[in-house]
């Protein structure tokens, strides 16, 4: 997905396979760097030199390392906001911890997720790009769960839109948690909120699976 208010028109883009490899091997170097030294501590100088190419080369493909960095968050924006959340069929407790243990193995190996609270405060820009892409995943969220509070699945008596707020909040601990390095057990997460959603006679359907069709009006 490109944002082009974020990431800007390139000063060139390239064509030649040689050419590719160049600029690939500037954002693997920055990427490294900006996680290794910090964004502000990092040259484009310095960045170039980790790719074995010319400073010049840096500006042939980059207008500054501020676009680089844009470039780099641009193609991971979705995989940094809180997963997705959708039911179709099974244990839901057991889907959801699965998801959560292969989400943040994902931003592990990325790494570009620690950079983000200090960078998100310096660049109003790069704060509102992610506050959008949260509010997509909410509202897709909240197009979910209203389908299955249609169904009679979830607690009758819960606001939805208040709900999924709180779900959220949930997910965002998690992800500051993590972001501490602390353990976090997925299955005992999962359990508590998936019970936010699901009435215990609801969840017992699911897991036996007198409850496996989750799609249609």
């Amino acid at each position: 997905m490109q944002h082009e208010n974020l990431v800007g028109n390139f000063p060139t883009f390239p064509k030649q396979l040689r050419s590719k490899q160049k600029r690939e091997a500037l954002i693997e170097s920055a990427k490294l760097l900006f996680i290794e030294k910090g964004y502000e501590q990092t040259t484009a100088k310095e960045i170039a030199a980790h790719a074995k190419v010319a400073t010049g080369t840096f500006y042939r493909y980059f207008s500054d390392k501020r676009q680089l960095l844009m470039t780099l968050i641009d193609d991971q924006i979705d995989s940094m906001i809180p997963l997705d959340l959708e039911w179709k069929s099974g244990d839901p407790e057991k889907l959801l911890a699965g998801r959560l243990e292969m989400h943040y193995h994902k931003i592990n190996e990325k790494n570009l997720q620690k950079l983000m609270p200090e960078l998100m405060l310096k660049d109003a820009e790069l704060a509102e790009v992610v506050n959008n892409a949260k509010m997509r995943t909410q509202e897709k969220v909240l197009s979910h769960l209203k389908k299955l509070h249609k169904k009679g699945l979830m607690w009758p008596d819960l606001e939805i839109e208040t709900l999924i707020w709180c779900l959220h909040s949930l997910l965002e601990k998690l992800q500051a948690r993590k972001n501490e390095g602390a353990s976090v057990d997925y299955n005992e997460f999962s359990k508590v909120f998936c019970r936010m959603l699901f009435p215990p006679e609801i969840i017992h359907k699911m897991r036996t699976g007198k409850i496996n069709e989750w799609k249609g009006p």
